[in-house]
């Protein structure tokens, strides 16, 4: 989905949150806030987040994918096994009955880090967020990531994966 998509579909569920009497937050992670927030690229498959109230918003999103022809997974809380208990976030927008925010580009740099995974879009993610927060240093990556996650859960590769970025960003200066 393109950002328009993405933006159309959450008023949408704002909408429809308002139409029903209640309120709800979601806390969007992952590709749709790289996309919608931090502009680093121009669509994603879904929108990774973490939201409430989850019944209500979950039928909600379930009905919307129904209707307008998206995957029924478009809108998922898959992404509540990657997050620390120490999320930072900041409010993007509101619609209608719903709160929207994402998390921190730090938070995120964490989260990507901490999944240690090079290919795909991560990829290029991983290296938007360097560069975004201006870290240069290996150290200041590690510092990050223990803003948001125990230092024993940074596995090995994690440091490989940090070396690696930074290597590459100081080769194209």
């Amino acid at each position: 989905m393109r950002r328009d998509e993405l933006l159309k579909y959450l008023e949408i569920l704002g909408q429809e949150l308002e139409k029903s009497g209640l309120r709800g937050e979601i806390i969007i992670t992952g590709g749709a806030a790289m996309c919608l927030v931090h502009s680093a690229r121009d669509a994603t498959k879904d929108i990774d987040a973490l939201y409430e109230p989850k019944s209500e918003i979950h039928a909600l999103a379930n009905k919307i994918a129904h209707e307008h022809g998206l995957p029924q997974n478009w809108l998922n809380d898959g992404v509540k096994g990657f997050m620390g208990g120490n999320v930072e976030v900041a409010e993007f927008m509101r619609t209608g009955g719903l709160k929207i925010s994402a998390v921190t580009p730090e938070y995120l740099l964490a989260m990507k880090l901490m999944s240690s995974r090079v290919e795909g879009q991560d990829y290029g993610d991983i290296k938007f967020l360097l560069r975004k927060l201006n870290i240069r240093a290996y150290e200041d990556a590690v510092s990050v990531i223990r803003r948001f996650f125990p230092i024993d859960r940074i596995l090995p590769k994690t440091g490989y994966v940090i070396e690696q970025f930074l290597d590459e960003l100081g080769r194209e200066g």
